[in-house]
């Protein structure tokens, strides 16, 4: 690669360049601010303001080079490690706006130890980094790279809780990622051997020109892959570590896992599916079944739940499945329906844990019994919270519904109509548990009548991701059009 071309590589990479450098910056404020703290009491004290406005300066710089690099023709940059395409352009919106979102909640928290609040915001824009880099990774080595950039952030995240939870989370996460990411490892190896590629496109050509003597050890290589990705997105049997994980992390760090991972870890399973198209038939059908799996079990422990992080830990894997149809179906119209219904979990999901965050802030509880009575609390924020959990069973006219009828309409014109079936039975079955916190903000009462007043960034956080659930899914046009034909360039 000569100068111009690096140049021209990092020009398309700006946004991630300049996340990047927001990310040391803000990390070296913090060691700065530790340093000339004059005693103990203000080093666990200190002011976190420059921390969190050098965070806000790299998202919104971040956001405006994304802007103008998301129009500079597709293509592979540096050496063919990464593609900047329209679909990579779609998760990197999502891990912006997931970061963003996350950063509003971050200073409200209790969960977190003041004197780590700037390590905290630098991790969380280490960890958006990764989640870009994860839906731009066009070889295996940079995928590995970019799914452990994520993890190593996400690790250190959850340990910064307050109470020894974080702890045992923390453990519990690295232990069970660093077995994940061995075997992804040792799958990646042998697919190396196999073929002698590394680069996506590489692995394709040689897939299509193996002996169909090698195709067992093929599919053992690929399924050991995606062991490592199984993990990142929670998908059943791989999903062990997420409840204890959402339970033991900061309410941010919870919302962070439960959306930008996941989206991340689909749009790099997407471009790996692709690459392994010929070698894909021998483990769709298997697919098929974790998907089911996947949905069912994470809606029915849902049930049983009085824990609203682990609840919404459960109903984070039952989501999972949903969005695996259209990998399933493989076709533009569960495509379109996938990226819908990413985008329509960002913003519920997200909005759900804002208001999540509120309630747990003032109540000191995560239990269910906090949000007794919040419609007379806090009227605003139970209308938005019910709007949310609405949205993620699938009623119209929310958001939700529209990527839920996209994704079971593409089982249905596929072979694996089981899949819309299964889909609808566990939307059911989702119901039954949101509106259970919906009975407890409306029909309880509360243990006192002291009115809740989220903070402003949280109030801020909560009206953006309502607005977004509720016009886009009366108006869904314009997203309409633009992920249908992301969908249609990417088959």
């Amino acid at each position: 690669m000569n100068t111009v071309e690096l140049a021209q590589s990092l020009h398309a990479w700006m946004p991630e360049l300049i996340l990047s450098v927001g990310a040391m910056a803000v990390l070296l404020l913090g060691v700065f601010a530790r340093r000339t703290a004059p005693a103990p009491l203000d080093r666990a004290t200190r002011p976190t303001g420059p921390a969190l406005a050098m965070t806000w300066a790299a998202l919104a710089g971040s956001a405006a080079a994304l802007a103008v690099v998301q129009h500079v023709p597709a293509g592979p940059w540096f050496f063919g490690a990464i593609v900047l395409d329209a679909w990579s352009h779609v998760f990197r919106w999502i891990a912006l706006g997931t970061v963003a979102l996350v950063v509003l909640m971050a200073p409200h928290s209790s969960d977190v130890e003041p004197s780590w609040r700037s390590e905290y915001l630098g991790l969380l824009l280490f960890a958006g980094v990764g989640l870009m880099l994860m839906a731009q990774a066009q070889h295996l080595l940079m995928a590995y790279l970019a799914i452990e950039m994520v993890s190593m952030s996400s690790y250190v995240l959850v340990a910064l809780a307050r109470d020894a939870r974080g702890s045992e989370a923390a453990l519990k996460y690295l232990l069970f990622g660093a077995l994940c990411s061995g075997i992804m490892l040792f799958g990646m190896s042998l697919l190396f051997g196999l073929t002698g590629q590394m680069s996506f496109p590489g692995l394709r050509e040689a897939a299509e020109a193996l002996a169909p003597s090698a195709g067992g050890a093929a599919a053992v290589s690929v399924a050991l892959v995606l062991v490592g990705l199984a993990f990142k997105i929670s998908m059943v049997p791989f999903h062990m570590w997420t409840p204890d994980v959402y339970e033991g992390a900061p309410l941010p760090v919870t919302a962070l896992l439960s959306v930008g991972p996941k989206a991340a870890g689909l749009a790099l399973l997407w471009r790996f599916v692709q690459a392994l198209a010929p070698l894909w038939g021998t483990l769709a059908a298997a697919l098929v079944w974790l998907a089911i799996v996947t949905m069912t079990l994470g809606n029915v422990v849902a049930v049983v739940q009085s824990n609203v992080k682990r609840l919404l830990a459960y109903s984070t894997i039952g989501q999972v499945g949903y969005l695996l149809i259209g990998f399933v179906v493989h076709t533009e119209l569960g495509m379109q329906g996938l990226l819908v219904y990413a985008v329509a979990y960002l913003f519920m999901n997200l909005g759900a844990f804002a208001c999540v965050t509120a309630v747990c802030h003032d109540a000191g509880s995560e239990s269910l019994e906090a949000f007794r009575g919040l419609a007379h609390r806090a009227p605003g924020l139970a209308l938005a919270l019910a709007v949310f959990l609405l949205s993620l069973a699938g009623i119209p006219p929310l958001l939700g519904f529209l990527g839920k009828f996209l994704l079971f309409g593409a089982a249905i014109a596929s072979p694996w109509t089981i899949l819309a079936v299964a889909g609808v039975i566990n939307s059911a079955i989702a119901l039954y548990y949101y509106v259970n916190i919906i009975r407890y903000m409306y029909l309880l009462a509360p243990d006192h009548s002291q009115p809740l007043r989220p903070a402003w960034p949280i109030r801020l956080a909560v009206g953006v991701c309502g607005i977004a659930t509720v016009v886009l899914g009366l108006f869904p046009g314009a997203l309409l059009a633009w992920l249908g034909a992301v969908a249609a360039s990417n088959l």
